[in-house]
């Protein structure tokens, strides 16, 4: 039986919750000094420089989208590929919501 309260179920998406982790991990690595550079975690990670770059802003998305992420409610189309090909994630919070399709 569906009622007008019901919510959708969660989806998580352990690659999407992945990618914000790492680029938390790597912010951390580069605040402690553990790395120096973005080509330091490039190198560890095997990854182009340009990838890290791409992905570490994610480290400063509002914490209510990473909430909502973590718990697997995040808007439908909102998958690692639509992260991945954000050329600039927007500072506001309030941006970063309506870019990413949540409520403002």
């Amino acid at each position: 039986m569906i009622t007008a309260t019901s919510q959708p179920p969660t989806t998580r998406d352990e690659t999407l919750i992945g990618l914000v982790a790492q680029a938390h991990c790597w912010m951390a690595d580069l605040v402690s000094g553990k790395a120096g550079t973005i080509r330091d975690i490039a190198l560890r990670a095997s990854l182009g420089e340009s990838d890290i770059s791409r992905f570490l802003p994610l480290a400063f998305l509002a914490p209510d989208i990473v909430e909502a992420i973590v718990a697997g409610k995040q808007p439908v189309d909102l998958t690692t590929e639509k992260l991945k090909r954000i050329r600039s994630l927007p500072h506001a919070w309030k941006d970063q919501r309506r870019l990413l399709g949540f409520p403002a």
